[in-house]
């Protein structure tokens, strides 16, 4: 009787260790690196800036989030099909509700960029302080 408890228990054992491991309930897998890569589509004006132009922009991503979140993303607009770097944005990820948020730091502006991930497509704002929204974004990712 022992042997076939003992038996038993090894089979068992056998098939648990083949078993994948399943994350803690409410835990994310996301660790953001699904992010990395070239992201391109359109980045319009909103708020009536006159010198405000829409843009076909281009955004890459090289390295997936820090450990706190922390992801850097090198602008380009397109002029004349070549690409003009327009800076890097330093964001902020959040892998429970699949946004990137930072601040807007400039001699002429204070705002806030906003997007919300979903699958391949990243789509959000550049709120102008107060309560201007500046940009309405929308890239898919292509690389």
């Amino acid at each position: 009787m022992r042997k076939v408890a003992l038996l038993t228990a090894l089979i068992l054992l056998a098939f648990g260790a083949r078993r994948p491991a399943q994350a803690a309930p409410g835990a994310s897998a996301d660790d953001g690196s699904q992010l990395v890569g070239d992201w391109a589509g359109e980045s319009v004006c909103g708020g009536g800036n006159p010198s405000c132009h829409d843009e076909h922009v281009v955004y890459h991503i090289t390295k997936p989030p820090d450990e706190r979140g922390n992801v850097s993303i090198a602008a380009d607009k397109i002029v004349n099909g070549k690409p003009e770097p327009m800076g890097v944005i330093e964001l902020k990820y959040d892998a429970e509700r699949r946004t990137l948020t930072g601040e807007l730091k400039n001699n002429r502006y204070k705002g806030v960029w906003e997007f919300k991930v979903e699958g391949d497509t990243m789509e959000g704002t550049l709120t102008i302080l107060p309560n201007t929204i500046g940009r309405r974004i929308k890239v898919k990712k292509v690389v």
